[in-house]
């Protein structure tokens, strides 16, 4: 017969009253969709730590720095395109490797040898290189405002340019350019001073050959063409070449 007096065993877990099953949840379980996780990982944490986990969580990653050589490079590409056209050889004063250590000094990135590596290789690029940019810049800016022969000079150099795209361009140019020289000289019996920019000298060649063109014919005989009529649109025309000039 059992002893009554027998201790009782225990439950080895402990009985949930009803309220604590709905209130507590269960934290063994995941899911079984993202929000009960993010209700428990609130219940457990608090509202403003889960929020700030899944900020952090959510950032995007930075990507390599930007690598800031262009802008300074057109800055360096616009002096030397000023020197070339002052006549100043600028390829000859300083090297690609000198530019491309001081930039590599000034700001050396992630690492100050591969900055100066990537530096000079873009410098050193036939096309879209330092010579590249600075003969392009200086050729727009010969155009005006600097004397006719740094004009030449630099179509000259740019035809040099061993690029098979705008070799054959700046070769039409230089050819163009060489002629309306020419045609300076032929129309004014000397060469143009030395002070005219190239698009002086175009537009004097233009002026010229407008009034050549409507220049009053000789009479020929009784019924010869009349004078009047076209040497006053002759000059109406080269008075209004003027105005664009100004």
């Amino acid at each position: 017969m059992a002893d009554d007096q027998s201790p009782k065993v225990l439950n080895a877990e402990p009985q949930l009253n009803a309220l604590a099953a709905i209130t507590l949840p269960k934290m063994d379980l995941v899911g079984p969709t993202v929000e009960d996780d993010i209700r428990r990982a609130i219940w457990r944490y608090g509202a403003d730590a889960v929020k700030e986990a899944v900020r952090n969580a959510t950032k995007p990653k930075r990507g390599r720095k930007t690598e800031p050589d262009w802008p300074e490079l057109r800055e360096i590409f616009k002096a030397e395109a000023a020197d070339w056209l002052a006549g100043i050889d600028p390829f000859a004063v300083r090297s690609n490797y000198a530019i491309a250590k001081e930039l590599a000094e000034r700001d050396p990135g992630h690492s100050a040898v591969s900055t100066h590596k990537r530096i000079e290789r873009k410098l050193s690029a036939k096309v879209g290189g330092r010579k590249w940019w600075v003969l392009n810049i200086a050729w727009r800016q010969s155009l005006d405002g600097h004397p006719f022969a740094a004009h030449i000079r630099t179509l000259e150099a740019c035809a040099a340019i061993p690029d098979k795209v705008d070799a054959h361009r700046w070769r039409q140019s230089l050819e163009r350019a060489l002629s309306v020289l020419a045609d300076y000289e032929a129309r004014e019996g000397c060469p143009p001073p030395a002070e005219m920019s190239f698009h002086e000298i175009e537009k004097a060649v233009q002026k010229s050959g407008l009034a050549a063109q409507l220049s009053p014919p000789r009479p020929r005989g009784l019924f010869g063409s009349s004078p009047a009529t076209n040497g006053l649109l002759g000059s109406l025309l080269a008075s209004s070449v003027d105005r664009e000039d100004h």
